[in-house]
């Protein structure tokens, strides 16, 4: 998590056994959407060891492994995973059909962002009680990127024929908006957060 190293392990150890708990009486349809608390669980957990490694040259192995570890999730799994997740559980084919064109866009995102990180660099740094993962690709890229990665994420939401993922979306982009305004340098860590409190609705989907 974002503020502390004892939040990120509370977060991470109480989202995996919520994660594994909501698993347990999921179905085919659900099982991607369900799974997605325990994979915030493991997200967090990464984060977790980069807070007690960071500034510690002999953990420095390990504060590269908790930050990518992060990252995949961040950059990588989420852009694709989330769409993919609704477009199982969505029965109108339009509306499947319209969620994929989402995950394709999601997936040229992680690909950029992914080699972003691979090919570029990407190094942790902790401020004002906040975790930045500071890369080195070009700011032009930056905001384009973030929109992108943003309407893959939350648009499908308002795509599928359920209200409440309407709902979810809403406070999906409300939570976008709060991170940007109040903590856009660390936007990476701090929206993976809040998304990651959202992510408890998953058990709700049936």
């Amino acid at each position: 998590m974002c503020f502390s190293a004892q939040a990120s392990f509370i977060a991470g150890a109480g989202l995996s056994l919520f994660g594994i708990y909501t698993l347990q009486s999921a179905t085919k349809r659900t099982v991607y959407l369900r799974a997605i608390p325990l994979m915030f669980g493991i997200q967090q957990l990464f984060e977790g060891v980069v807070w007690v490694t960071q500034g510690r040259p002999e953990y420095a192995q390990y504060n590269m492994i908790g930050c990518y570890g992060f990252l995949f999730f961040a950059f990588f799994a989420w852009p694709i995973w989330t769409p993919f997740a609704l477009q199982r559980i969505e029965t109108d084919e339009k509306r499947k059909r319209m969620i994929f064109g989402l995950m394709m866009a999601g997936a040229v995102v992680s690909t950029l962002l992914a080699w972003g990180v691979i090919m570029l660099g990407v190094h942790p740094t902790i401020t004002c009680n906040h975790i930045e993962y500071i890369g080195q690709w070009p700011t032009i890229f930056e905001i384009p990127l973030t929109a992108w990665y943003c309407l893959a994420t939350l648009a499908p939401f308002f795509i599928m024929k359920k209200r409440m993922f309407h709902i979810i979306g809403l406070l999906g982009v409300l939570s976008v908006v709060i991170t940007i305004m109040a903590y856009y340098q660390w936007f990476t860590s701090v929206w993976c957060f809040f998304a990651a409190i959202l992510s408890i609705s998953a058990h709700r989907v049936k």
